[in-house]
């Protein structure tokens, strides 16, 4: 097991209080202390940015509905398969399935990283 970094090293930067604040929040939406922000930054190491409730939420619910897409589908297959008649069956099959790569595609760009954003 590698041993943790001790910094005993410090190097001051001059800010403007403006610079300062926008720094500080910057730091926070991505979850970092405003010193390893600074770290990351400057070793051009990837930042993690953390999603806004409302988008956590959101695909959390998408996932839902997902599920019970998918479990529609399943149901629908399996009737087929006992031989019930379902009018028009193709065409529902398709859209719920169609429906379904949208509900996991917006899920999937809610939980983008804001990196392509900025």
């Amino acid at each position: 097991m590698s041993r943790p970094k001790i910094r005993t090293q410090q190097q001051k930067v001059w800010l403007t209080p403006s610079e300062k604040k926008t720094w500080k929040c910057k730091a926070a939406q991505a979850g970092l202390s405003v010193n390893e922000f600074i770290r990351r930054c400057v070793e051009r190491r990837q930042l993690k940015t953390s999603q806004p409730p409302i988008n956590l939420d959101t695909a959390r619910e998408l996932g839902r509905i997902g599920v019970n897409l998918n479990q529609q589908v399943r149901a629908m297959n399996s009737a087929i398969a006992s031989g019930q008649f379902i009018p028009n069956v193709e065409e529902a099959l398709l859209l719920v399935t169609e429906v379904l790569k949208l509900v996991k595609q917006v899920q999937s760009e809610l939980l983008l990283d804001d990196r392509q954003n900025s």
